[in-house]
């Protein structure tokens, strides 16, 4: 069914289709309503190496020691710190730990589109105050891991890397593209069924509205056609009349003695030789030639 036509169903169908969509614009709005508002923070961490360098001697006096610019070391120990520190929170059991056992709230922990010793966190949770508040644990985190992982290596605590707090957890915003699209997909679906009912009800009325149309003619009986006229026959010569029947019968079957009276067998089509009439020729009263008497 082209376009037009499911235009002229649903305006033929109004009553259907219209209680329908606004059926569906109720469902929509409480499947808006009935899914949660997810809001979201983040964070991020930095990587330094500590100021002396990766190196430590305990027979060097600390005024001796050659100092940098920690900023000025980034180098690639730093990124694979920053990776070993992405697969530790990306641990299920650490994920339970900071969010919580059977919370919805998520975070994720990643080097970023660059690679570097940075560490961006995002947290996702059902409140502003809740997502905040992770990405605050997972920071803490973060940096108690390392200088639990640098102390597990036995490293000389001059040379800890150390992580510096970059960007402190944001205000945490309202996420509504999750809700949207449930809106939108609960639509669609239900627009689909809003037109399949409609074809359907039209389709079973139309059957009924046949049904009880082809009763009624059966019921109250089908007008008979007219009867064609009798046809007329020619008749020989000193016969009847056409359409006159011997005995007073009239052509339709009905005689002076009533209607149902005896209808004589219909006389055969008379044939070429039956039409033709022969009439004798005249006798001359007297010859035209002489004779013994004269």
């Amino acid at each position: 069914m082209d376009f037009w036509g499911t235009v002229r169903v649903l305006r033929r169908r109004w009553y259907i289709a219209l209680p329908a969509v606004l059926l569906t614009g109720v469902l929509a709005l409480y499947v808006y309503i009935s899914v949660p508002t997810r809001y979201e923070s983040s964070g991020v961490l930095v990587l330094t190496s500590p100021a002396a360098g990766g190196r430590y001697s305990e027979k060097t006096k600390p005024e001796d020691v050659v100092k940098v610019n920690p900023l000025l070391q980034f180098d690639g120990s730093l990124t694979t710190t920053a990776q070993i520190l992405t697969q530790i929170l990306g641990d299920p059991k650490t994920a339970v730990e900071l969010a919580g056992e059977g919370s919805t709230a998520t975070y994720t922990a990643n080097t970023g589109p660059v690679g570097g010793p940075l560490l961006f966190i995002t947290t996702e949770a059902d409140s502003a105050e809740a997502a905040q508040g992770l990405v605050g644990k997972v920071l803490e985190k973060t940096i108690a891991e390392l200088a639990g992982q640098q102390k597990a290596l036995n490293a000389p605590e001059q040379t800890f890397i150390t992580a510096q707090t970059l960007v402190q957890p944001t205000t945490a915003s309202a996420k509504i593209g999750g809700k949207v699209r449930y809106v939108g997909a609960a639509t669609v679906v239900l627009l689909l069924l809003t037109l399949a009912s409609t074809f359907a009800a039209d389709s079973i009325m139309l059957k009924l509205k046949r049904r009880k149309e082809a009763g009624a003619s059966e019921k109250d009986g089908a007008p008979l056609p007219p009867a064609p006229p009798a046809r007329q026959h020619p008749q020989p010569l000193g016969g009847p009349p056409n359409g006159a029947v011997p005995g007073g019968a009239m052509p339709n079957g009905v005689g002076p003695n009533g209607p149902g009276a005896h209808r004589p067998p219909q006389q055969p089509l008379p044939n070429a030789h039956q039409k033709t009439v022969i009439i004798p020729a005249p006798k001359p009263p007297d010859p035209a030639w002489p004779t013994k008497d004269d």
